[in-house]
């Protein structure tokens, strides 16, 4: 078989268009509750932005805290899936109780504690992957795999955000909240009777390869780990800057431009529409082209993005920079877990575990940045804000040695 036909057929196997559906069910899910959440509390719940920001702050440190300690431990188990069903149920009961609850307490004490522990499951659904990726897809062509992935985020963006707004003004929150409970429970239930158990060929060896992988942890040249905490940092400040933005947004077109909030979905789903190309060029193009010069690239398609956007005082112009968003996020979402992949080879969870907290870092900072920017500046000073933001995550990357480096000397 020539190898183009086996790289491809290593990345259509029935176990990774099970992820591929997986992932897209669980965008889904996201693309309904989290683009709506900070208008759920600001305008059904009726609270000011320094409240509207705790929750998103509480579920930004909770889920770091959840997602490190169960990514290490998760590296043991022979199986991931009941971990992935166990707490998409857990998402189940908290969107339920977002649908029927106006008491903001109990809504934040459900977000900061019930929904962060949900969202674990897609760090597990990305160890599982990059699990899959090692055993069955060439290195060089991992990054192109993950972008797949991630493109299924991008697709179920495409129409998620749109319907949570629609369904959220002519239906209400419950309906929307509803949903997405259904959702949750449907991942549960396929991801343990459409996903198989990966057959680890080297499963009998697996506390050796463990000890061998803590090993090179432990081991890790100076400049190795060096090049890590500044993608970490890097990583947090971008993903901090694109959730102020989803946070802000919204309030931003009702308060600032008086649009109605419902735009703001269609915006959210053209930005997943235009992305998902750039997505996987990006993945295609990792094979020859530097991911840290590739993410640094996206981190001045977001420079853009926030300028204009402080500048915007029309729809169509914020529909038109959506493109600058699509470039940022595309390859930041498609090319950013192969960046810690390739720091820390053999160690999918963990790797998995550190990238995925770099997004709640970045939900932290920017939840607080939220909160406190527009309780006192308006909405439309986030976007300022995040311009510094995004200024400072580019000078960190360019203190990152591209791994592949490393392996050359």
């Amino acid at each position: 078989m020539p190898p183009g036909t086996v790289v491809i057929a290593s990345l259509f196997r029935p176990i990774a268009l099970g992820i591929y559906l997986l992932f897209f069910i669980v965008g889904v899910v996201g693309a309904l509750v989290l683009p709506t959440l900070s208008v759920f509390l600001a305008k059904e719940i009726g609270v000011r932005p320094l409240l509207v920001g705790i929750p998103f702050a509480g579920i930004a440190l909770t889920s770091i805290i959840y997602n490190q300690w169960i990514g290490h431990w998760s590296d043991s188990l022979a199986d991931r899936r009941p971990l992935v069903a166990g707490f998409c149920f857990v998402g189940t009961l908290s969107c339920v109780i977002f649908a029927f609850s106006r008491n903001y307490w109990l809504v934040a004490a459900t977000a900061i504690f019930l929904f962060s522990l949900s969202m674990v499951s897609f760090s597990q659904m990305l160890a599982y992957s990059l699990d899959y990726a090692d055993r069955h897809i060439s290195p060089e062509r991992i990054p192109l795999f993950n972008a797949i992935v991630r493109a299924q985020i991008a697709f179920a963006w495409v129409a998620g955000p749109p319907a949570g707004f629609i369904m959220a003004s002519y239906l209400g929150f419950s309906t929307t909240y509803g949903v997405a409970a259904g959702l949750f429970a449907m991942v549960g239930v396929i991801s343990i009777k459409l996903l198989p158990r990966l057959n680890r060929v080297e499963e009998s060896n697996i506390e050796g390869h463990l000890a061998k992988a803590s090993s090179a942890m432990a081991t890790l040249s100076p400049d190795t780990k060096r090049s890590l905490i500044f993608c970490l940092v890097a990583f947090s400040l971008m993903w901090g800057a694109n959730n102020a933005y989803l946070i802000s947004l919204p309030l931003h077109l009702k308060d600032n431009l008086n649009i109605d909030t419902e735009w703001s979905g269609w915006i959210m789903g053209t930005t997943a529409f235009l992305e998902v190309p750039f997505m996987l060029m990006a993945g295609h193009l990792a094979a020859r082209i530097s991911l840290i010069a590739m993410i640094r690239l996206a981190g001045v398609a977001a420079l853009l993005l926030y300028g204009g956007i402080v500048l915007a005082d029309s729809l169509w112009q914020l529909f038109v920079l959506q493109l600058f968003n699509a470039i940022f996020i595309g390859v930041l979402a498609g090319l950013g877990v192969s960046v810690i992949q390739e720091l820390l080879p053999g160690r999918s969870g963990s790797a998995s575990a550190l990238y995925t907290n770099t997004t709640h870092m970045g939900n932290l900072l920017s939840s607080l940045m939220v909160g406190l920017v527009a309780d006192y500046f308006g909405y439309q000073s986030v976007f300022v804000a995040n311009l510094v933001v995004v200024a400072l995550a580019i000078l960190a990357f360019g203190l990152v040695k591209p791994a592949r480096a490393y392996s050359s000397t």
